[in-house]
């Protein structure tokens, strides 16, 4: 099959599988073999979603992979009407896909304000830090209409959207805060299923926000307001329709969810 053709192909079948919210078992065509193989599928499958984009997931290219595919971080879109705000006291419910994959992580949280005129420059942790107006503590959900989607490497993963289906925002934190080294667990049903802290996530959430800005060199459509994710601090932890999740951050801060199916 010509390279394009597949990738019409892949695009159609995943946005067809999104809309009927229903999963399925085989990856539907030849799978992408590198990271831009994926992102032509993830981009061509956004222009077929057609949906506004409320920000931009990131993840972490397996450390097995990181000399073949030359970088350590992926990244997928986040759709508006996936996004929900955490409000004290309620228990949201946040889907995943029937016959699919779902998990949940535990994430730093980076709204983008007034960006520069230009991404085309050298960009660093330090340099990027002016362009974010607010930190929040929050939890992504994981999610594909491929049951299988991370078992065959990132590029796999990118061409899903990232492997994304959600996103809830927490609380916010001042930027003056040590947040970096605040203990941070996640819990389903109770059961802790995953620790970690911020700092020892390659080089922290800033780094993801770096790595999304050099993708904007290569046209990633960043916009103001826009939400980072900016990576799993305690892991990936897959998740069934009705348990409970809950994320804790230092001291005081929580956020939980409940799931349900799409």
């Amino acid at each position: 099959m010509a390279k394009q053709a597949a990738v019409e192909q892949i695009a159609q079948a995943f946005v067809a599988a999104r809309r009927a919210r229903q999963g399925f078992a085989d990856y539907p065509g030849p799978l992408p073999e590198t990271l831009g193989d994926g992102y032509a599928i993830q981009t061509r499958a956004i222009q077929l979603f057609d949906q506004p984009i409320a920000g931009w997931k990131v993840g972490r290219v397996p450390e097995a992979l990181v000399a073949r595919h030359g970088v350590n971080r992926l990244s997928g879109p986040i759709f508006a009407d996936s996004v929900v705000w955490a409000k004290p006291g309620e228990t949201p419910e946040m889907p995943v896909f029937r016959n699919g994959f779902g998990a949940t992580e535990a994430e730093y949280l980076l709204r983008l304000g007034a960006l520069p005129d230009s991404f085309d420059r050298a960009w660093t942790n330090e340099a990027v830090l002016p362009f974010i107006d607010d930190i929040r503590v929050g939890i992504e959900i994981a999610g594909s209409p491929f049951e299988g989607i991370n078992r065959h490497g990132p590029a796999v993963t990118i061409s899903d959207f990232g492997n994304n289906n959600g996103l809830l925002i927490g609380y916010r934190i001042s930027s003056g805060e040590d947040f970096l080294h605040w203990p941070v667990s996640l819990t389903i049903d109770g059961e802790v299923a995953g620790t970690g802290t911020a700092s020892a996530m390659l080089d922290g959430p800033i780094g993801a926000v770096r790595f999304l800005f050099e993708r904007a060199r290569q046209g990633l459509p960043l916009a103001e307001g826009q939400w980072l994710s900016t990576g799993a601090v305690t892991g990936v932890h897959p998740v069934r329709p009705g348990q409970k999740v809950e994320a804790r951050f230092g001291p005081e801060l929580c956020v939980q969810c409940s799931i349900g199916i799409a």
